[in-house]
């Protein structure tokens, strides 16, 4: 199982989730599920309508409360905790994830997903910011200027020294 597997998607893994978490509750797997023209024999959350995905979303949660530091560790090493929270993280559902695991290890695990996730967005926005065709087009201009100058200090100095030189060897002959 690999996040976001090109090949597969992990759906074997993520179809198996959802089935597990009804029949763990000992309710029947919903018969009327989205349509979906990929993914007819294995259904992931997202083909389930509303009020299946907040119910396999609370009970994952559940589950994920209930686990301690040494179950999160062993979870964590296969990146199986972060297929389940992409998984079941939605912008309808944060609310009901973040009150249903609370103070646990892997609500504690969550938040540091999102502050990852805050961070890599930030360094995401700079790099657009900083390589924003205007903005290269000014730092060039500035950059150029700054060459211009550089030269132009050169140059003066070279000037100068070769006026010192000329009449030091007028002095120096006599």
């Amino acid at each position: 199982m690999k996040s976001w597997c090109t090949t597969c998607g992990s759906l074997v893994f993520r179809s198996s989730l959802i089935k597990r978490c009804f029949q763990n509750n000992k309710v029947a797997f919903p018969s009327n599920i989205k349509p979906s023209k990929y993914r007819s024999q294995s259904p992931i959350i997202v083909d389930l309508f509303p009020a299946d995905i907040n119910f396999c979303v609370k009970a994952i949660s559940e589950e994920l409360a209930a686990l301690n530091n040494e179950d999160i560790d062993e979870i964590i090493k296969p990146v199986t905790l972060r297929l389940i929270f992409s998984e079941i993280y939605g912008r309808n559902y944060i609310k009901l994830i973040k009150d249903t695991l609370g103070d646990s290890p892997a609500g504690k695990y969550l938040i540091s997903m999102e502050a990852h996730s805050k961070y890599v967005d930030e360094q995401y926005r700079k790099h657009e910011i900083n390589n924003d065709p205007k903005m290269l087009e000014e730092k060039r201009r500035i950059k150029k200027e700054l060459k211009a100058k550089a030269h132009a200090e050169r140059v003066a100095k070279y000037k100068r020294f070769s006026f010192i030189k000329k009449y030091w060897f007028k002095f120096k002959k006599k």
